[in-house]
Parts: C-alpha cells; sequence; structure tokens
C-alpha cells in the first residue's frame, strides 16, 4: 500500500511569551489551545486570542491537562498528588481533590472518563482506579503488572470508554471501562497518540501515522521537518508545532 502524503498550507502562526518551560501542552475539540508555564496555564480561542489564564503556586508546577470536555478541564498536580478542575474561563469548579483519598501511594497518570469521573494510575498499586464525579471508587483494573512489569507508562487517555496506556517500548494497551483487558497494539517506540474523527493517530519520531490495522501499512499524516519544532498536536483537520515562542497552525489537506 502507498503512504497517503498530507498537502499541508499554513493557516496562521501564534507568537507567545515563552519562559524555557513553557510549552504546548493540548488542544481542545474547539480549537482552543492550551500551554502551560511551571504553575500556569494560558488558554487562546482558536483565533490566537488569549481568552484567559489560571495559576496556583499552593499546588506546584502543572504536570498534565486533560481537555477531552472543554468546559470541564482536569488539571494534575504530580508534586502534590491532587487534580483540578476547572470551568471553560479557567475558574476552579470546586476545591483541589487528594489523590491519596484512593490510594497511599502517588499517582503518575490521570484522565478524564469518558463515561463520567476520572481516571488515575500508579506503579505501586500496578492498577488503575476510575473514580465517580461524587468521589467514590467505581472499578479497579485488573493488575497490570503482566503487560507493563517495570515499565512505567508515559501517558493515559479515555476515549469512547476505552482506557489507552502508551508504552513506549510495547506500543498501546488497552483496557474497557471496567478496567480489564481488552487490546495491546505493538507501536514500538510511540511517543504519542491521539484520536481524531475517529481515527487513532501516533507520533514516531516525529512524523505522525494513522493506524491502519487492515493496511499493509500505516499512513502518514504529518512530518515536522523542522529539527526546532518541540512537540506538536493534531486536532479535527489541523496540526499545531510548537516552536517554543510560537506555535504554527497548519490545515491538513488530502
Amino acid at each position: 500500500m502507498k503512504f497517503i502524503i498530507i498537502i499541508l498550507s499554513l493557516v496562521s502562526s501564534l507568537n507567545i511569551c515563552a519562559q524555557k518551560n513553557h510549552r504546548l501542552l493540548e488542544v481542545d475539540h474547539l480549537g482552543s489551545i492550551y500551554t502551560i508555564d511551571g504553575n500556569e496555564l494560558k488558554k487562546f480561542s482558536s483565533e490566537k486570542v488569549l481568552i484567559s489564564n489560571y495559576s496556583d503556586a499552593l499546588l506546584g508546577d502543572i504536570t498534565s491537562i486533560d481537555v477531552s470536555n472543554p468546559l470541564r478541564l482536569l488539571l494534575f498536580y504530580k508534586e502534590f498528588n491532587q487534580l483540578l478542575y476547572l470551568d471553560q474561563t479557567l475558574t476552579p469548579i470546586s476545591d483541589p481533590i487528594d489523590l491519596y483519598t484512593y490510594s497511599d501511594n502517588e499517582t503518575q497518570l490521570c484522565c478524564e472518563a469518558s463515561s463520567g469521573g476520572f481516571w488515575i494510575f500508579n506503579k505501586d498499586d500496578n492498577q488503575a482506579f476510575r473514580i465517580s464525579k461524587q468521589g467514590e471508587i467505581l472499578n479497579k483494573s485488573s493488575l497490570l503488572s503482566p503487560y507493563i512489569k517495570d515499565i512505567s507508562p508515559s501517558k493515559m487517555s479515555d476515549f469512547h470508554d476505552k482506557l489507552y496506556f502508551l508504552i513506549p517500548s510495547k506500543g498501546l494497551l488497552i483496557l474497557n471501562k471496567f478496567g480489564q483487558f481488552f487490546q495491546q497494539i505493538p507501536l514500538i517506540g510511540i511517543s504519542d497518540f491521539c484520536f481524531t474523527n475517529q481515527d487513532l493517530l501516533y507520533l514516531k519520531n516525529k512524523t505522525w501515522f494513522a493506524y491502519k490495522p487492515q493496511a499493509k501499512t500505516d499512513s502518514i499524516v504529518f512530518e515536522m521537518q523542522s529539527p526546532n519544532s518541540r512537540q506538536s498536536k493534531i486536532q479535527a483537520n489541523r496540526v499545531y508545532i510548537f516552536y517554543g515562542d510560537q506555535i504554527s497552525i497548519k490545515k491538513l489537506k488530502h
């Protein structure tokens, strides 16, 4: 099967005042862009206008953000083992949630659950826990040690009631909404993944591919040419490329 080469056209670029820790983190399905600099979160509109920002020095640096629900953003603070929900204006919805409530061990990863609540994972328990909006443990996954052994997943994401773990040396481990084993996809060496138009996309060696299980090879979606690019995200039909102090937005055309 031939590779599908995507033609790119520059849509716009966004200049941001960046410190050394500043990075493009996420883009939601509405096209809003979120960047993080230590404990500060900034939100830009799809028209590149700064909408709002948020920071809380008492919670430490922001480790990750889940923007799968733009009206209910999930911030994870690994240093203090807490998470916080913000609304679309970056205003806290409730008090920070202490994750020691659910385990004596420190959480490594967390994400929003597509059916409500959130998931947390820590290597010491070798399990993922799904927590309800009311703060109750709904599900505990099966022990993941047979699949991850001494390797820690680098990312966890819930899509359509499937929980995906990125294990760079092995690929993707997928659990169902009850936390039971569903599937493994041996995409060795990938560094990121996402979903767009129901397709699974993954990043390997600065190239985005579309996963095609029924084809002989996966198709190329986008290849980063510049050695200065730090990070990239794909949302809908656009690629967001982060260079440290600028975000280049390009449109994908088949």
